[in-house]
Parts: structure tokens; sequence; C-alpha cells
């Protein structure tokens, strides 16, 4: 891990908590402008932020004589950028086994705001307790599925009429990122009449400010707005959208709302976590309720239009590219999950992929041919598909 300097100005963390922090906004702003997709603070340890992929500790250097300073943040600092960010009693909330999972807002000027996905979770370390708090970068838009890249596969079933599509892999592999270009291309749609509803944990990506010609959003923020996801999804239904975008099944409430949902006429985005396409269909199964799992098993083959799981990797530029294992679902291919057992999904998901789809092999193969990867990486990344 090597050293990235910031000058911090001989400026403080927090100066007016909920109001004014200099240094802090300071950081996160270098921070954004040097293309990092994580801050991190720990109690007793210097910032780190993450680069393409890469860890750096933060160091400060001196207007005049160019020194790395040190930027360890102590227990009182610690304490002053939690309740900054919390509220008064944010070190009381934490102490106390909370957890803070929502957004914070920095005006860098009239025109522009720069936004982090926040979360600051209790420790345990080898001296006493701290506090851990992680912060990403949300860029104002989207780029557009052809910045992202997007394999025409995709680009043809992301926008069914109704039924579900999954976006799953594990954290910071660009989930949100996806389902948003996704939702600015139908937003942009000429021909797309559509009106979209999102809830999130936070909401990541504000679209309201696109300009669409024929289509409507609307985006609320659980539990900021509405408690639970479930009554997110259950409101839904009493404002009759075209879409509906779920941040995340995470529990068995909320997926079995969202299939409810998927298989009332709407179209329903989500995302889940998983490691492959495989997984992602037995995590889907796993988090139907056990009372009612026969029932909802079922609803799900019948309205799975689209499974796609994506990871990042580093790609030439010493950036980060995307790479996809991804499964469109026809009426056939809907029927054949309807007849197997769900213990067998993942293994008929991996037939069917190999069949129809685009596994992480072919997208590997892909990548390497376009020039986006070397065959170093190439290599890595096999090896990790076994």
């Amino acid at each position: 891990m090597v050293d990235q300097t910031w000058d911090s100005g001989g400026l403080s963390w927090v100066a007016d908590p909920r109001k004014s922090a200099p240094a802090l906004d300071s950081l996160l702003t270098w921070a954004y402008r040097s293309g990092a997709s994580r801050v991190s603070f720990q109690t007793g340890h210097r910032p780190r932020v993450k680069i393409y992929g890469h860890n750096h500790m933060v160091g400060d250097r001196a207007h005049e004589d160019e020194v790395i300073g040190d930027t360890t943040v102590d227990e009182a600092e610690i304490a002053q950028i939690v309740n900054h960010l919390y509220g008064a009693d944010g070190m009381a909330h934490m102490q106390g086994g909370g957890e803070l999972d929502t957004t914070y807002e920095i005006a860098v000027s009239r025109t522009e705001r720069l936004r982090y996905r926040l979360n600051v979770t209790s420790t345990r370390g080898s001296r006493r307790s701290g506090v851990n708090i992680v912060l990403r970068p949300i860029p104002g838009l989207p780029p557009s599925l052809e910045e992202q890249l997007v394999e025409p596969g995709i680009m043809e079933a992301f926008r069914p009429r109704n039924g579900m599509v999954i976006v799953s892999g594990g954290t910071g592999s660009g989930k949100s990122t996806l389902i948003a270009g996704m939702t600015v291309a139908k937003l942009f749609d000429p021909n797309g009449h559509y009106d979209i509803i999102e809830g999130a944990a936070p909401v990541e990506f504000l679209l309201d400010r696109v300009k669409s010609p024929n289509s409507t959003i609307n985006q609320s923020e659980i539990p900021r707005d509405l408690p639970t996801f479930e009554q997110f999804i259950r409101g839904c239904m009493r404002r009759e959208p075209t879409d509906i975008i779920v941040g995340e099944c995470r529990d068995s409430v909320t997926m079995s709302a969202a299939i409810q949902a998927a298989i009332s006429g709407h179209a329903l985005t989500t995302t889940i976590h998983a490691n492959d396409a495989a997984l992602t269909m037995q995590r889907i199964a796993c988090l139907c309720p056990l009372a009612e799992r026969e029932n909802l098993i079922s609803a799900v083959a019948q309205s799975l239009r689209l499974v796609v799981n994506q990871k990042l990797t580093t790609s030439l530029d010493g950036k980060r590219t995307a790479l996809r294992e991804f499964l469109a679902f026809d009426r056939n291919l809907r029927n054949r999950f309807l007849e197997t057992d769900p213990t067998q999904w993942p293994a008929l998901t991996r037939r069917a992929i190999e069949e129809q789809g685009q596994s992480f092999a072919q997208a590997i193969d892909k990548a390497l041919q376009d020039g986006r990867i070397s065959e170093e990486t190439a290599a890595h990344e096999l090896r990790e598909e076994g």
C-alpha cells in the first residue's frame, strides 16, 4: 500500500458539526477528482482510498515544504466526523450497536454537488472499540450503456414489458451503475412512455434531472422516505408504474414482495449479491419464504426475463472494466425452470448459459480480443473461474 498525498491546508476535519467539515470535504473532493471508488476512515489509522482497485494510505502534503504529514485520525476526530455525518448523537448511536447507511453530499459550487454512499459501523480493535467510516463516490449521472460496453444480448432483453430483471455481483461490482444506465436508456427512449418508480437504500443516482421526452421517474430512499422495501413495493402497486426498481433483494420479505410485483404486470428490476448467474438462481430460491416457497418458486420461473452477473477487473489503461455473464429467458427456458426442482437450478443455469447466454469465460475472451485486458489479467480471471 503506497501513499497518495493530499493537501489539507491545515484545516480541521470538522469545524462545525452538520454545517462545516473543511478537511473532510477537501479530502473527499480530492479523492473524487483522483478517481477513487472508496474512501475509508478507521479510528487510530490514516485514511485510505481505493483508486482503480488499488488501496492507498492518504498522506498530507504541506503547501511550502512538500513534507508528507501524519493524517492519523484519533478518537476525538472520528467522533467529530461521525457527529457531522449523522447528528449530535452519532457516536451514541454507534456505541449502542447502531449502523448508519445513507448518503453524504458536498456542495462544491453553485452548480456542482458531489454525492457519496455512506456507511458507518462500530468496530473492535486490539486496543479499544472504534468506528469504520466508508464513503463511496456516486457520479452525477451513470455512464451510458454504450459507455459501459453492454453486450447486444443484454441490450435486447433489459426492458421487458413485465417480469424480472436481476443484476447480481459482489459489493462494488457496478450493479447500481448498470441498472442506472438501463434506467436512463428507458428515460431517453422517444417511444418509451415509462413510469418508473425506484426504492433504494440509499438512492445513488438522482435521475429526476434527466429530461425525458415522455417518461417519468420517482425515487424513494429506504428507510428515510419509507421504512421498508416491502412497504415501498406495496405502495408501488397503487401508483400504476410500468417499471419498479428495488435497490436490493436482501431478505425473504423483500423477495416475496418483488415477485408479487413482477407477476402482476410490472417490470421489476433488482440486485442480488451472488458470485455468478448459477449462484444467483440458487440465492433467489433460498430467499423465497419457506411457508410459500413452492408458489413463489413457480412464480419466479414464470417471471424471469434476464439475469446478469457482473464483476470488475483491471483494464489495460490501469482502470476497471466490466466482465458480464448473462442469460436471457424465453418462454421455453422459463418452462424448463418451471419443470426443474429448484435444487437443480444452478446446474440448469450453467447449461443454459452455454447454450444461449454468455459465460464469464466467453466474456474474458471477448475483453482480451477487444484489447481491454492483458493476457495476464485474462489468465488470472480464468483461474478464478476454475
